[in-house]
C-alpha cells in the first residue's frame, strides 16, 4: 500500500520530530534572535535523508511502505541531536504505546517497534525476514556517507569548540574519517545500498582529497 504524504499518522510524526529537533537544535545552533529557528537542524536533515534513501530502497527492493516510513520518523525521536542514550529502545517503546492511536494500522505496529529497536544493531544482525528493519538500517547508514555527510560536517562544526574550522583543518578531519567510512561499505543488507554507498563514498573522498590538494595540507 502506498502511503499518502498527508496520512494523519505520518503528518503527526513529521510534525512532532520537526518540533522536537528544532528545540534541541537551538542549543547547538541558535538563530539570530531568541525563539527564532536554529540555523541548522542536523537531526531533522538526517531523518529527511533517511526517508529519501528508504523510498529508493522500497522502489528497488520492495517492502511495506507504511512500516518503513513510520520507523524512519521514529528511529531518532529520542536522539533529537547528538544526545540520546538508549534512544532506539525508547523510540520502540513509544511506537508500541502510541502509534496505533495516531491511526497507524495496529497489525503493523510490532514490525515498526522491531525496526526502531534494532536500527543501531551491528551489521548482519537482522534476520532475512525483517525486510523493513533492514531497509531502515541501510537507509540510516546511507545517510551518513557521501555528500550529505560532508554537508553535515560543515554545517555542524561551528557548534563544537574542539573542531578546527579552517580549510586545512576541515581537510585533515575529513580525510581522517574516510578509513572508518570505507569500512562500512560492505555491511549493507541490499546490493542497491552497497552500490549507492560506494558511489557516495567516492564523492566524499574526492571532495576531501581535492580540498587537501587545494590547501596543500595547510
Amino acid at each position: 500500500m502506498l502511503v499518502s504524504g498527508t496520512a494523519s499518522w505520518l503528518a503527526r510524526l513529521r510534525q512532532d520530530l520537526a518540533r522536537l529537533t528544532a528545540e534541541a537544535a537551538r542549543v547547538h545552533w541558535p538563530g539570530p534572535a531568541p525563539g527564532s529557528p536554529p540555523y541548522f537542524n542536523y537531526r531533522l536533515e538526517h531523518v529527511r535523508q533517511v526517508e529519501r534513501h528508504a523510498q529508493r530502497l522500497l522502489a528497488s527492493c520492495g517492502g511495506d511502505q507504511e512500516i518503513v516510513l513510520a520507523a524512519v520518523w521514529l528511529h531518532d525521536r529520542f536522539q533529537p541531536q547528538f544526545e540520546g542514550p538508549e534512544h532506539a529502545v525508547r523510540g520502540a517503546a513509544w511506537a508500541h504505546e502510541n502509534l496505533a492511536a495516531l491511526g497507524f494500522p495496529a497489525q503493523k505496529v510490532e514490525a515498526v517497534v522491531f525496526a526502531v529497536a534494532h536500527h543501531s544493531d551491528p551489521p548482519g544482525a537482522l534476520p532475512r525476514e525483517a525486510k523493513e528493519a533492514r531497509i531502515l538500517w541501510d537507509a540510516d547508514k546511507l545517510a551518513k556517507v557521501g555528500p550529505t555527510e560532508v554537508a553535515a560536517f560543515l554545517c555542524s562544526a561551528p557548534a563544537f569548540a574542539d573542531k578546527e574550522i579552517t580549510f586545512g583543518g576541515i581537510a585533515r578531519q575529513g580525510l581522517a574519517t574516510l578509513k572508518e567510512a570505507e569500512a562500512r561499505l560492505g555491511g549493507f543488507y541490499f546490493e542497491a545500498s552497497r552500490h549507492w554507498a560506494r558511489e557516495a563514498f567516492a564523492a566524499q573522498r574526492a571532495f576531501y582529497e581535492a580540498l587537501a590538494r587545494e590547501v596543500g595540507g595547510a
